[in-house]
């Protein structure tokens, strides 16, 4: 998996986008007006390698911290 920003280059709007990355992809997306301004300036620049994050032990989820005394 890739993550990846798009970006416009006529009102700065950025989103990031998850999945597998092509030529393909970048074109598709560049292609489109901006979801923000409606302009065609997408901009997709070569994707890095998404980071997974490690599941949570299964005794982790249920540990509830105890509360809080007002004083």
């Amino acid at each position: 998996m890739n993550a990846w920003t798009v970006c416009c280059e006529s009102c700065d709007h950025r989103w990031n986008l998850v999945g597998t990355w092509s030529e393909y992809e970048r074109q598709a997306i560049e292609s489109r007006p901006c979801p923000r301004c409606g302009a065609y300036t997408l901009s997709s620049p070569e994707p890095t390698k998404a980071t997974r994050h490690k599941p949570r032990p299964s005794w982790a989820k249920s540990y509830a911290r105890p509360a809080l005394q007002a004083g």
